[in-house]
């Protein structure tokens, strides 16, 4: 069980989420591929080619993207609670849900991005689709374990 009230419990997720999504600029951006995946993920939403897309869409789709997958890894760490064991927690935070929920949207958001966003919504990107992949794959993981280092120190700030 949470120690906290879920509306308490989202607004934590969703700042750490906006949080987390202004850090992933950081390596976003210094990679050659870094920002491509938000144009795919932009292109889709807006049914255009991933060239056509503006930055400042893209960059607003990564940041939305960012605090959604926050909600998401809430969710799971929240039902996960009811089941699992939570005798550990970090600062209120069940430890073993906060793993396993941390963990599940980092590989969901990594698998959702290479098995369905790029090959639908690569468009004239689909060329260089494994170097896309490849740092997107760096970015999930990037941001499951920022995410699962910043909630526990949030949930006391808040």
């Amino acid at each position: 069980m949470l120690d906290f009230p879920l509306s308490q419990w989202a607004f934590v997720c969703a700042v750490t989420g906006a949080f987390v999504g202004l850090l992933l600029n950081i390596p976003m951006v210094t990679q050659d591929e870094g920002y491509l995946p938000a144009y795919v993920a932009a292109g889709g939403l807006t049914r255009t080619n991933p060239t056509a897309v503006s930055r400042p869409l893209a960059v607003l789709v990564h940041h939305v993207t960012a605090v959604i997958a926050a909600l998401l890894y809430g969710v799971v760490v929240a039902v996960l609670a009811f089941v699992l064991p939570t005798a550990v927690s970090l600062n209120g935070v069940p430890l073993l849900p906060h793993v396993v929920g941390a963990a599940g949207v980092t590989a969901f958001i990594y698998y959702f991005f290479a098995r369905i966003a790029m090959p639908r919504f690569g468009g004239s990107l689909r060329d260089r689709g494994d170097e896309i992949v490849e740092q997107w794959a760096l970015t999930a993981f990037i941001y499951g374990t920022a995410l699962a280092l910043f909630v526990p120190v949030l949930v006391t700030q808040i």
